[in-house]
């Protein structure tokens, strides 16, 4: 799902007092330096857990309103991929032109443009839009590995939606995720080691139709990430930041969010395909010790050891 930073926006400014916004924009001034407020999702939904956190992204002026130089801070424990795109200038360019495109890797600040008035004797006004994807574009699933699977060695539990299921995994970032049915609470252990890059709580792909929960996202080494979906508030077992190895566990599994679903693990192996996330196909290491593709009905248990 694409993030836009915050409302639609859109930045209005111009050298006369009554042009300066189109739009009702929050601005934040510190120390000389000009934030645009915490990001809102596409979905509008944004972390709820008190007290506020740092925004993920942040569109840093280091100039003035007039000549604008812009950075972006990345506080994500992963890479983003960013994009600042003029909608309308008057009086302005860009140096470098937009639209501009970069990989911002994590917890890092990375230069993106400033803009100057062409004539200083004319009117001046610009708008400009930003948005960014979580992941580095083109990352390749390189892992030949099955995945383990999310639940304790003594249980098994019945996959109730695969590849392509008709009742939510209709869009690119859901194409190949799978729904595990496991009653609520119960534990959830990483499927491969990595990074915990983000740990959310909003609607699944910006779905509007669906329900905010608590999400995990997991970083691997090749840049493919894991999203665990449908945890339980409260069973969180790792952080932001911390590294997690394949089998550790990470969370439980939360209730059903509609009466006629059961309480459901939802994972999906996601990559940036280029301001997009893109599902991939995926094999689950499973009973009696092969490599199965994730199919509706499929008992899922652990191998014999």
């Amino acid at each position: 799902m694409t993030t836009y930073l915050p409302e639609t926006n859109p930045a209005l400014l111009a050298n006369r007092p009554q042009q300066m916004f189109s739009h009702v924009l929050a601005l934040l001034l510190i120390s000389g330096l000009l934030f645009w407020g915490q990001p809102v999702f596409a979905d509008k939904t944004q972390h709820s857990a008190p007290p506020a956190k740092t925004p993920h992204v942040t569109l840093i002026n280091r100039g003035t309103d007039e000549q604008p130089v812009f950075d972006v801070r990345n506080n994500y424990n992963g890479p983003i991929e960013f994009e600042l795109t003029a909608d309308e200038f008057v009086n302005m360019k860009s140096e470098p032109a937009l639209p501009i495109r970069k990989l911002i890797p994590a917890k890092t600040t990375v230069h993106l443009c400033q803009l100057m008035q062409i004539s200083a004797s004319e009117p001046w006004s610009y708008t400009y839009s930003t948005r960014y994807e979580l992941g580095k574009p083109g990352a390749r699933h390189l892992t030949g590995k099955a995945y383990r699977l999310p639940f304790d060695e003594i249980q098994k539990h019945p996959v109730s939606q695969g590849y392509e299921g008709a009742r939510s995994h209709q869009t690119p970032a859901t194409k190949y995720a799978i729904d595990i049915d496991m009653p609520a609470g119960t534990n959830v252990f990483a499927m491969r080691s990595g990074h915990v890059m983000e740990i959310s709580h909003k609607r699944l792909d910006g779905n509007k139709q669906a329900v905010p929960d608590l999400q995990i996202r997991i970083l691997h080494q090749d840049g493919t990430m894991g999203l665990y979906a449908h945890l339980i508030k409260g069973s969180l077992a790792v952080r932001e930041g911390q590294r997690v190895q394949r089998g550790q566990l990470i969370a439980a599994s939360g209730p059903s969010y509609n009466e006629k679903i059961k309480a459901h693990l939802h994972f999906a192996l996601q990559r940036n395909i280029g301001m997009q996330l893109e599902s991939i196909p995926f094999q689950l290491l499973a009973y009696p010790g092969s490599a199965v593709t994730p199919k509706v009905g499929l008992t899922l248990r652990h191998p014999a050891y």
